[in-house]
């Protein structure tokens, strides 16, 4: 079918998916060649996509960075729904793959480089969710990998089982364990699909492959990282980093992936004379140990890269100590007396915060059974990954059920909530959830 859209000369197609079809076309105002991806019109019809996809294109179409792909335009005409993009001809990583002659090196600067760009794209808050070699161009005049597709169609359909996110918002075979399950997913989802792509370019095959997307997805949660061979060894403990099933022992960020790189291809001499940063009780990340060679990009508040590991085969201690601490204090007088209550906990991960929340309110209820009503102030205190902070604060401020122990105290007592992380444990969010006396009120950031 043709379609004429103003202002592109359109020459030939050059790809087409479920949701878009992408032409090779001359942007008339620069007489450029650009990709215009075009998205499928039946897409146009649902409820609120044009809005969706103005908002997320023009998200995308800020991230500049020299291994995004550069989008130059951002519209719609008619029913269709349009980008233009930089137009490369370097081929894709798939064909690379393919023809399996890209040596240990080559994949390690391809996956430098994607790190490097997603580095920047997580601290904007943008995750890609579809990393897979398809999606990985090359510049023609100096081979830097591209990152293409990104993000456009993260919210465009629905997550709520595995048929859903396997065909629409991940592919099966570079899916992280949290994709998989139809959890929500943060920027950590994308490193574990470096980590897949990582073993298909050192290997030529995928590290899991089954006959259907329910049996794959099942490996992806359960089945251990296959090794590699013997003469690729060196390389296992970046790849099994990449690929941890849990999110919390994987690389958590883009520039811890590149700091471990550049690590890993200096010789044993460099190596020696590079200090690596044993685990200690501090939690803070030692910036001096980062190598000086190393490309760091910068990143938020909420990105700083962890250099307390060591990229070999003894396994190495976490930073992260969990805790949860509880106490009850008393006041009022001899007459009346009220009872306050604390409670603060850590948690790595949105799994474990779900335990220690059960424990919080088993907690609650016996406090609740054995002061009733006096029980008048309760103060929260979560110690999370920046990661989860958005999902905690929904959890007990707007989406908290009220007949929960927690949700009874909100309709009789006081109650506060700090949430912050280990790197500033005086700063992050804090509001009165409920003011005793008052109506509870959503808070703002």
């Amino acid at each position: 079918m043709s379609i004429n859209i103003p202002g592109y000369t359109i020459i030939r197609e050059i790809g087409k998916g479920g949701m878009a079809t992408v032409y090779l076309a001359i942007q008339e105002s620069f007489g450029r060649e650009v990709a215009l991806k075009v998205m499928a019109p039946h897409l146009a019809a649902e409820s609120g996509f044009p809005d969706r996809f103005a908002s997320e294109a023009k998200m995308v179409a800020a991230l500049s960075h020299p291994h995004i792909v550069t989008v130059y335009d951002v519209g719609s005409y008619n029913n269709y729904h349009y980008l233009a993009m930089e137009y490369h001809t370097g081929g894709d990583l798939s064909a690379r793959i393919d023809r399996n002659d890209l040596t240990p090196p080559e994949a390690l600067k391809i996956i430098k480089e994607l790190a490097d760009a997603l580095g920047m794209a997580h601290a904007k808050g943008v995750v890609h969710r579809d990393i897979k070699p398809d999606n990985v161009l090359f510049r023609s005049h100096n081979d830097d990998a591209i990152l293409t597709d990104f993000g456009i169609a993260r919210n465009m359909q629905a997550e709520s089982n595995l048929t859903q996110i396997g065909s629409t918002v991940g592919t099966p075979k570079y899916m992280s364990p949290e994709q998989a399950r139809g959890m929500k997913v943060d920027g950590r989802a994308d490193l574990y699909s470096l980590g897949v792509m990582l073993y298909e370019m050192l290997t030529g095959k995928p590290p899991f492959s089954a006959g259907d997307t329910i049996s794959l997805a099942i490996k992806h949660c359960q089945e251990p990282v296959p090794p590699l061979p013997s003469h690729l060894h060196r390389y296992q403990p970046l790849l099994s980093k990449l690929l941890a099933k849990e999110v919390k022992n994987r690389f958590q960020n883009g520039v811890e992936v590149m700091v471990a790189i550049d690590n890993l291809l200096k010789s044993p001499a460099q190596q020696a004379q590079q200090p690596i940063a044993s685990s200690s009780s501090s939690t803070k990340p030692t910036m001096s140990v980062v190598p000086p060679a190393a490309h760091i990009p910068s990143v938020s508040a909420y990105d700083r890269p962890n250099i307390n590991y060591a990229l070999d085969n003894e396994p190495q201690k976490s930073s992260y100590e969990p805790f949860f601490r509880s106490e009850e204090v008393v006041g009022g007088n001899f007459f009346f007396k009220k009872y306050s209550y604390h409670i603060e906990f850590s948690c790595d991960d949105y799994e474990e915060f779900k335990e220690k929340r059960e424990q919080m309110h088993d907690m609650l209820q016996e406090w609740l059974d054995k002061r009733g009503k006096k029980a008048v102030e309760l103060s929260v205190a979560i110690q999370a990954h920046p990661w989860i902070h958005g999902r905690i604060w929904e959890v007990l401020n707007d989406d908290q059920p009220f007949d929960s122990p927690f949700g009874l105290l909100l309709d009789q007592a006081t109650v506060s909530l700090h949430l912050y992380d280990e790197v500033d444990p005086n700063g992050g969010r804090r509001a009165v959830l409920r003011d005793k006396g008052k109506k509870p009120e959503k808070q703002t950031a």
